[in-house]
């Protein structure tokens, strides 16, 4: 991300902290002084989301998109706040953009897994998960997605082999171990 500033720079010091309502007050400072800035409003979304703000940080990925519709990782990311407010049908739009924009995006297309999922489109969801998976083979969370369809599905022993697969990637990953406690020996 190119800094203009020393604002800018520390707030994208503070975002790669995890300290994002620090980071809230310098970016609010940035887009004063540059209001011309997609990267300053996806970085300003970004914040908002992950302070659990998905209805603000929705209007500043609009405004990101608005400056650049061209850059995959804001529709990727107004997609998984169009998720958060439950609104899976404009997620799964913004995902598609985001995978038109850039094919080989694997985060795209797990997230538009997860909401194809959300909306039982089990077979849809599962097909998004293996698109990510043939682009990074080690994605333990699209794993984790295949095992949740797979469970949906009440297909429960290929939805035991995949949480093994997803915990073999990542052994501290709750959601499979909640997963493979709650799907039945076939």
């Amino acid at each position: 991300i190119p800094c203009a500033n020393g604002t800018d720079a520390l707030q994208i010091a503070l975002m790669g902290l995890e300290r994002f309502s620090e980071a809230e007050g310098f970016i609010r400072t940035a887009l004063k002084l540059n209001q011309s800035s997609d990267v300053s409003y996806y970085n300003y979304g970004t914040i908002l989301k992950r302070l659990g703000k998905p209805k603000e940080a929705l209007a500043q990925f609009n405004l990101a998109l608005a400056i650049n519709p061209k850059v995959s990782e804001t529709w990727n990311n107004r997609g998984t706040a169009f998720s958060d407010l439950r609104q899976f049908e404009n997620a799964i739009s913004d995902f598609d953009q985001a995978i038109s924009l850039n094919p080989q995006y694997p985060d795209a297309c797990c997230n538009k897994g997860k909401s194809l999922s959300e909306l039982k489109r089990q077979d849809d969801a599962l097909a998004a998960f293996d698109q990510a998976l043939a682009l990074r083979p080690d994605f333990a969370e699209a794993w984790l997605g295949r095992g949740n369809v797979f469970f949906e599905l009440k297909r429960h022993d290929e939805a035991l082999a995949t949480y093994d697969k997803t915990l073999a990637l990542k052994p501290d990953l709750a959601e499979a171990w909640l997963g493979r406690g709650n799907a039945p020996c076939e």
